[in-house]
């Protein structure tokens, strides 16, 4: 017989959920959350998830060095690789770090003091933004990556302050956007850039990384660079390094680590990088309280942090880096050439990371517009969801697309895009799966716009 549950009359005496929850927002995740939901209604649904940036969970090999090189690991150093290590991260970890940082950027003045290992990215994004002082804030970019947005807003206790991310130019930053920005928000102390950008797939130009550091100048800002797709470029382009653009100007945060361009994203293995401590003593005194912070984690994840340096040095992995890329380039520039041709989408190819962000031509979204869903109680379901105010009109696509074709994508709108549309990854590996699945988008978009 089941347990009977008495709740108390009287509310808590003190209030127990912080009043900046709603802040809180992870689309990516969320909408997996409606699949569940889909297979509990209908237990014969299947669904195609391109909405995780997992380039594992789309079969794509962990390359064979990688594993030796854990089973040598644990082989030559025991136990002691499962225990706790250093707070900031192994020292001479931290050390190579520098040392790899300073083969992209000889100008650079690193020092491993100034390098904290931390479980994934999501770890450091959360120090980084819950040590600033209360009312400093960081510039983000729109469509942005929504840990950044989220945890910037939730530990400021205020909405995001945006910057637009241009699509008629292959999404580069608007400069001028930024800039008023800056003029319009003095408490603004910083700008972020994702570059490769996720979920853009964006690879930023020379010159416009010269004219935000030019911005970052001007108006006494740091800048956080979030590189954790900086090997993966394609198309010709190349990844401009920060580190050297910056040198010596600007207070600078680099953020990377392994996680996606191994393939290796269940390491949880990221790092922050200080650069230009030696320019302001109020960013030298930030970047201490960061290396506070990140004291009270214990230490990183110890084993996936003792093998960087034999990953990135290990004699096979440039060729496989190579081959790895040229995977993903190929199903990039396929699925843009299938998405390019539907009418009422505008599709900017990638060129970096693996993720992309065709976007609603204005106008051609509405409130009314359906696709057909087999079974009633998952029909029922979705009209329901949509129906509640203020549902934005690209989330109301995605869901009747998820509903319709079993294709999971993730609205524009969780991005805090200003123009509507949905993000997609470019990880399926089986390339009549990749034709099919995208084929059939194609042909939902069409089907939606004109239903």
């Amino acid at each position: 017989m089941a347990a009977h549950i008495q709740y108390h009359d009287d509310s808590m005496r003190v209030p127990l959920t912080h009043p900046e929850v709603p802040l809180l927002k992870y689309a990516i995740r969320e909408i997996v959350d409606v699949t569940q939901k889909l297979h509990e209604l209908d237990p014969g649904y299947r669904f195609v998830r391109e909405n995780i940036g997992d380039p594992v969970a789309k079969g794509w090999p962990v390359p064979g060095f990688l594993k030796e090189i854990l089973r040598e690991e644990i082989d030559r150093k025991g136990d002691a690789v499962f225990g706790y290590c250093h707070s900031r991260g192994i020292p001479e970890v931290r050390k190579w770090i520098v040392d790899y940082s300073k083969r992209y950027s000889p100008s650079s003045t690193l020092d491993y003091e100034y390098v904290l290992i931390t479980n994934g990215l999501g770890a450091a994004i959360s120090a980084l933004y819950h040590m600033l002082k209360r009312g400093a804030r960081i510039l983000q970019p729109a469509p942005t990556y929504p840990s950044h947005s989220s945890m910037e807003s939730f530990a400021a206790g205020s909405s995001p302050l945006f910057y637009h991310l241009d699509a008629a130019r292959g999404w580069e930053p608007d400069l001028d956007h930024m800039e008023s920005r800056i003029k319009s928000h003095p408490e603004i102390a910083g700008i972020l850039i994702i570059n490769p950008n996720n979920p853009t797939g964006a690879v930023y130009s020379r010159q416009t990384l010269v004219e935000i550091i030019r911005l970052a100048e001007k108006y006494n800002l740091m800048v956080i660079s979030d590189e954790i797709y900086f090997r993966m470029v394609y198309n010709g382009l190349k990844h401009e390094q920060m580190t050297e653009l910056a040198a010596r100007r600007i207070p600078l945060i680099l953020l990377r680590g392994t996680s996606k361009d191994v393939p290796w994203p269940g390491a949880r293995s990221g790092w922050i990088e200080f650069h230009n401590v030696e320019l302001d003593l109020e960013y030298k005194a930030y970047c201490e309280a960061v290396k506070k912070r990140v004291l009270l984690e214990v230490c990183a994840t110890s084993l996936p942090q003792t093998v960087i340096p034999r990953i990135y040095d290990h004699p096979e992995f440039a060729a496989w880096s190579r081959e790895y890329n040229r995977g993903l380039e190929k199903n990039i520039n396929q699925i843009a050439a299938i998405l390019g041709e539907t009418a009422g989408l505008r599709t900017n190819r990638p060129d970096g990371a693996f993720y992309m962000m065709p976007i609603f031509e204005p106008g051609v979204l509405n409130e009314h517009q359906t696709l057909p869903i087999r079974n009633p109680r998952v029909k029922e379901y979705i009209e329901m969801e949509t129906s509640q105010p203020d549902t934005p009109l690209d989330k109301r696509f995605a869901y009747y697309l998820l509903a319709s074709t079993g294709i999971c994508v993730v609205p524009a709108s969780g991005f805090s895009s200003p123009a509507p549309g949905f993000r997609i990854t470019t990880l399926e590996r089986e390339e009549s799966c990749l034709k099919d699945t995208y084929t059939r988008l194609s042909q939902a978009v069409h089907d939606y716009l004109n239903s």
